[in-house]
């Protein structure tokens, strides 16, 4: 479904606020002190050793979709879909950029906090921080992309998530189930339907 114009400059005015404004200052000002409290090294530090960074991605991945799952079920109550998530739901086909189409609740809750507090509770380095949010954005702009990449070079290398542009597209056309990672929906039945 072709989403109408002014769904899509709505859509694409909050993205560029969030990115050019509420991002770089809560990145400066929230972030950075937060994590260097937790233990995060100087950005200068030499890089950890290959096993410590296949950990805190491995912790991070494991907490994002536990997390994530978690949060995107609750937004679905009824208070809170109304209140705070339809805005998202506004996009019933999804396309990339709709995966910043948020209300600020949403965006800390359900995308800011299972994106990064893996990172946070076993702090690494501040590449690797950046490493991961970029995949982490890779992921969900693929997954709300509306096209699946299945069987391509990329999808054979594990870059590309045509599984979950599948699964998400299915969430967002029937609005029910298909909460968050399919190993998530899996081990609580919401994927039911779309299986």
């Amino acid at each position: 479904m072709i989403p109408k114009k002014n769904l899509l400059l709505r859509c694409l005015g909050e993205a560029l606020l969030g990115q050019l404004v509420f991002s770089p200052l809560g990145a400066y000002y929230l972030l950075y002190p937060a994590f260097r409290n937790a233990g995060m090294v100087d950005s200068f530090a030499p890089l950890p050793p290959t096993w410590e960074l296949f950990r805190g991605f491995c912790i991070a991945n494991l907490f994002n979709g536990v997390a994530f799952y978690a949060a995107h079920r609750l937004f679905h109550s009824k208070f809170l879909y109304s209140a705070i998530h339809k805005q998202h739901h506004e996009f019933n086909g999804t396309i990339g950029i709709a995966a910043e189409y948020a209300n600020p609740i949403e965006q800390i809750f359900a995308n800011m906090i299972p994106s990064l507090a893996g990172m946070a509770f076993f702090p690494t380095h501040p590449l690797c921080v950046a490493v991961w949010l970029s995949l982490r954005l890779q992921q969900t702009f693929e997954a709300h992309s509306g096209y699946a990449f299945k069987d391509t070079i990329l999808d054979k290398l594990w870059l590309a998530h045509a599984d979950e542009a599948i699964h998400h597209d299915y969430h967002h056309t029937v609005n029910t189930g298909n909460f968050g990672t399919e190993y998530m929906d899996w081990l609580f039945g919401t994927q039911d339907g779309f299986m």
